[in-house]
């Protein structure tokens, strides 16, 4: 008896109001694959994205979809030898086929924190002088981290203070990453990232290339947290703004939500 078979079809609608530039940047992550393709998945609606999946599969490509924010079905295929329906165009979002992420595993994590915590000594930042590419990872231009694993980053964030002005090169960026078993974070400013170890031709202006940046990391590592405004800067939006004061209690909230497991607060 043969096994029926399945097809995954994006309806080209998206979820409680989701942006679309940041679903599609998920949708991105999910397929590793380039925003263009993803554009053309969405150009029209009853897309197929996937086809001749089990039940099991299709069914793990939908939550997939779906928890990044676009809306999807499954359409049961045609037995072999049927005369067949006419169907939605056909897209693939990898044209090797390559299967995706395994959706089933850890999947980013965008979490909103509150700042009512007091900041605490053990989270205060290292601060240190630059990021560039590794052979496995990152070089946080320190001694014993300089070939840091991707999989090691538990946590991005980032901010713009309030005591600093710009200068040609932008206005500045306190960039944050939390490594896993380390209390303290680093932090540095996000305009000494070596950004052309990271892509060729990164972009000229500081903050499109910072986003760049963090797109990179976030489909490097899709089990750790991202915080939400950082997100949110992704897709387009501006940063939060702090003093050191504020800025304490933010790094000390991520910190505490780490401890935590990662289960973030909504409000």
């Amino acid at each position: 008896m043969n096994q029926e078979m399945y097809k995954v079809v994006l309806s080209g609608k998206f979820l409680n109001n989701a942006a679309p530039i940041a679903v599609k940047q998920r949708m991105a992550a999910i397929f590793k694959t380039s925003g263009p393709v993803i554009d053309k998945l969405f150009a029209r609606p009853n897309t197929v994205v996937k086809k001749d999946l089990t039940i099991e599969k299709a069914n793990q490509y939908v939550r997939a979809i779906e928890k990044a924010g676009a809306a999807c079905y499954l359409k049961k295929m045609a037995p072999p030898g049927a005369a067949p329906a006419a169907a939605p165009e056909t897209v693939s979002p990898t044209p090797n086929r390559q299967e995706p992420a395994d959706t089933s595993g850890p999947s980013l994590r965008v979490i909103p924190v509150q700042t009512t915590y007091k900041g605490e000594e053990r989270f205060f930042p290292k601060q240190i002088e630059g990021i560039a590419a590794s052979s496995n990872g990152l070089n946080l231009k320190t001694d014993d981290l300089l070939d840091v694993p991707y999989n090691r980053i538990a946590a991005l964030a980032a901010y713009s203070p309030s005591d600093a002005g710009s200068d040609v090169n932008g206005s500045p960026i306190h960039f944050l990453i939390f490594l896993k078993n380390m209390e303290r974070p680093f932090i540095m400013d996000s305009r000494l990232v070596d950004y052309a170890s990271f892509q060729e031709n990164p972009p000229s202006k500081s903050a499109a290339a910072f986003r760049g940046f963090l797109h990179f990391l976030c489909r490097q590592n899709t089990g750790m947290i991202l915080e939400e405004t950082t997100f949110d800067f992704i897709s387009g939006n501006a940063l939060p703004v702090f003093d050191n004061e504020k800025a304490m209690k933010y790094v000390t909230a991520i910190g505490m939500l780490i401890e935590a497991g990662g289960e973030g607060e909504e409000g």
